[in-house]
């Protein structure tokens, strides 16, 4: 079963910066044995992917930075929640020797191992195996968070921090961002980051013409929650884009806005690049 891990721009093993970028929901592989456990059509969790998210943050980095990409679809691990994110009575039978701690996403049906999809609907026609949630969650989990883990501790051995930039991107269709707002940035309220990093981010999207919103209705999830631990000279923000300035949220294909778009992502990184020990101290 192959990895939920691929770094961009690992020329020669070397970490160039200090701030390293990730993509954690723009993977699209589904194993076979899932797509024969389906209730419903493949094309129906396509909605879920943050596609071409990769793509749009590997624009002109000046400092090469390193991406981190998943290569597995969120509907079936995501990544960007715990991995005891699940119901225990949800399995037949249940995931052993993994002790269940549900939060209100997994109650939803969306936890670590989602069960409905973007539609509300059942992903799978009966329910999972634990040994195979957990072969999974093995598989595409674990690989995912050990090679983010590794590559977070090594930048701050060899800096003495690091900086996160976990880039998301969510559907336009939620009447609160539609033609609202461009990017959320989440920091979990304050808690993630030194907020001078946050404030640099939001004024250099702010003044390539985007509208900027904080913490509403995005926040956060794991990955920021987890390695954000701005008291430890480690941070994290995420960045939610809004689909519809650089997608068609039908096919899934580039619109004609994706290239400013990846133009204004690179312009900030690399900015940030330039300021970002101001934003430190």
């Amino acid at each position: 079963m192959i990895n939920n891990n691929e770094v961009l721009n690992f020329e020669n093993n070397l970490i160039n910066s200090s701030l390293i970028l990730s993509s954690p929901h723009s993977g699209s592989f589904y194993p076979e044995e899932f797509k024969s456990l389906l209730n419903i059509e493949l094309s129906e969790l396509y909605q879920n992917e943050d596609s071409l998210v990769d793509n749009l943050i590997n624009g002109s980095l000046k400092s090469n930075n390193l991406i981190l990409k998943a290569i597995w679809s969120r509907s079936v691990i995501d990544v960007n929640r715990a991995k005891n994110d699940f119901n225990y009575n949800d399995f037949d039978p249940p995931i052993d020797s993994i002790d269940s701690r549900p939060t209100k996403y997994s109650r939803s049906g969306i936890g670590v191992i989602p069960l409905r999809s973007g539609y509300n609907d059942k992903i799978y026609k009966k329910k999972l195996s634990g040994d195979q949630a957990k072969d999974w969650l093995n598989s595409a989990w674990n690989s995912f968070h050990s090679t983010l883990a590794n590559l977070l501790e090594k930048t701050h051995s060899q800096f003495g921090y690091y900086v996160l930039f976990d880039f998301h991107s969510m559907p336009s269709e939620n009447a609160s961002i539609r033609n609202n707002v461009d990017i959320i940035l989440g920091d979990c309220h304050g808690k993630s980051s030194e907020q001078k990093i946050v404030q640099f981010i939001e004024n250099e999207l702010l003044n390539s013409g985007l509208k900027v919103r904080r913490n509403s209705p995005y926040s956060g999830g794991f990955i920021t929650e987890n390695y954000g631990r701005p008291k430890e000279n480690k941070h994290a923000i995420q960045i939610e884009i809004n689909r519809s300035i650089y997608l068609n949220e039908k096919t899934r294909e580039k619109n004609s806005n994706f290239e400013n778009c990846k133009l204004i992502l690179s312009k900030m990184i690399n900015n940030f690049e330039k300021n970002k020990k101001n934003c430190l101290t």
